[in-house]
């Protein structure tokens, strides 16, 4: 019986040792699992306190983000109303702009209803004139006859008969000097006969004048030009003097009677230049709005327009049938043109602005003025440069000086900055003489049609003339 219960208290010991190992082993693995979890909810609480931090990163940002969206609401309101009282504001100087405008163009109809009074009243006071010239004249006549029975015609009555020309004698000293206008002197012109010549200046007056011996005396006054008169010529016939404008515009006035005849507007810009087109009835005008216009006078409109594509300084007429015309350009090309084509026909590039052409007695060359200080003798058969004329000292002021051929096309003369009057002869391209009496740059040179005299003209209203001296 003992022996039985020891044997069964044996058997309970193993098993007891038996399940203490298993629950052993149970502990072990409960354990691990533990350990497991443990680490997973370690990660866990590391992803939360990620979370949470990048959670009041976020809401940070919205309240700075809201408060951006604020400030820029505020903002676009502030905007809001600026544009609104830009708004209003445009839309009253809108109307005080209409209101400008209509009471500028009822100033311009006044303007040119005042104008046209103006030439009106200017015309009836040429009249008078002309009428008081003409009793004078009569008188004159008439107490000439009384003294010899060979008739005398004097100034533009009658038909002006040219002189026959001779050599161009080089002037020796200054005749006369005398303040011509109250500005610069910007062209000055010998009538064909040389009986007269007219001048122009920065005073919206031509100014026609008359030598006697070593003086010249004013006949004439022309006015009714609204700018600087940069261009003079004279018909063949004496009866009309061109003047191309600084107010946009050329014109035409009567000699005997200095009526105003013509106004030709329709350039952009500056009119600098301005000829007879071979006739009396045609003009052609240069202008630095970039373009010629042939003018018919008779029907008192522009009959052609060419785009010469830069500004003109000067130009000329080539021969009596008014087809070709030669211009100078602000982009130092001399352009040919032929009126019945569409586009120039040549062109000569030289190295400086073009300032002013002069086409010779015998209308085969051309005498050009650039500001690369130089004068260029152009053959016109050829279409090249065959002289060169420069000196020391010479230098052009301007970018509208003229130089011009004596009358016998010996000689070319063009003043300079310094006053000087520089005379070269076309043969052998030297300076013959130079003459000094302006104290500042001289404009405009022109030869008498019978080589007697020069003109020089400057920039403080003098005109200077130079002769030989008579005993």
């Amino acid at each position: 019986m003992l022996e039985q219960k020891v044997f069964k208290l044996q058997e309970e010991l193993t098993e007891m040792h038996r399940r203490k190992g298993e629950n052993a082993q149970k502990i072990i693995e409960l354990n691990r699992l533990v350990q497991t979890k443990d680490e997973e909810v370690a990660k866990r609480d590391k992803k939360v306190n990620d979370a949470v931090n990048v959670q009041e990163t976020l809401q940070a940002d919205k309240r700075r983000l809201e408060q951006r969206v604020s400030e820029l609401l505020a903002s676009n309101q502030v905007l809001k109303d600026e544009q609104q009282a830009l708004q209003l504001a445009c839309t009253s100087i809108e109307d005080k702009l209409r209101q400008v405008q209509n009471e500028n163009r009822d100033l311009i109809e006044r303007w040119m209803r005042e104008k046209a009074r103006a030439a009106d009243m200017l015309n009836d006071a040429n009249d008078k004139n002309s009428k008081i010239r003409q009793q004078q004249v009569q008188n004159d006549l008439l107490e000439a006859a009384r003294e010899t029975t060979t008739p005398k015609l004097t100034g533009n009555q009658g038909k002006i008969v040219p002189l026959p020309i001779v050599r161009a004698i080089l002037p020796s000293k200054m005749l006369c000097k005398f303040d011509a206008h109250e500005g610069e002197v910007f062209a000055v012109k010998f009538s064909p006969s040389g009986s007269i010549f007219a001048s122009g200046g920065g005073d919206r007056v031509v100014k026609i004048w008359e030598l006697q011996g070593a003086k010249a005396f004013q006949k004439d006054a022309l006015r009714g030009s609204n700018g600087g008169t940069m261009s003079i010529e004279f018909d063949s016939q004496e009866r009309y003097i061109l003047t191309a404008s600084n107010d946009f515009a050329g014109r035409v006035w009567s000699v005997n009677d200095q009526r105003l005849r013509h106004t030709l507007t329709g350039h952009s810009n500056k009119v600098l230049a301005a000829k007879f087109l071979g006739e009396t009835g045609k003009v052609v005008t240069g202008s630095n709005d970039r373009t010629l216009k042939v003018w018919d006078l008779k029907n008192r409109a522009c009959i052609r327009t060419i785009f010469a594509g830069s500004s003109c300084n000067d130009l000329v007429t080539v021969d009596g049938t008014g087809a070709n015309i030669i211009s100078g350009h602000y982009d130092k090309r001399i352009r040919f043109w032929d009126v019945r084509s569409e586009s120039s026909c040549n062109e000569i590039s030289l190295k400086g602005k073009v300032t002013s052409l002069s086409l010779s007695p015998d209308g085969t060359y051309l005498l050009s003025s650039s500001r690369d200080e130089m004068l260029k003798l152009i053959d016109l058969r050829m279409n090249q440069v065959t002289g060169t004329f420069c000196s020391d000292g010479f230098r052009l002021a301007l970018d509208y000086c003229r130089a011009c051929f004596s009358p016998d096309g010996q000689y070319v003369t063009c003043g300079s900055f310094d006053g000087t009057v520089f005379i070269w002869n076309t043969n052998t391209t030297r300076v013959e003489k130079t003459l000094k009496e302006h104290t500042v740059p001289i404009i405009s040179c022109v030869w008498h049609p019978q080589g007697t005299h020069i003109l020089s003209s400057d920039k403080l209203k003098r005109i200077v003339v130079w002769g030989e001296p008579v005993y």
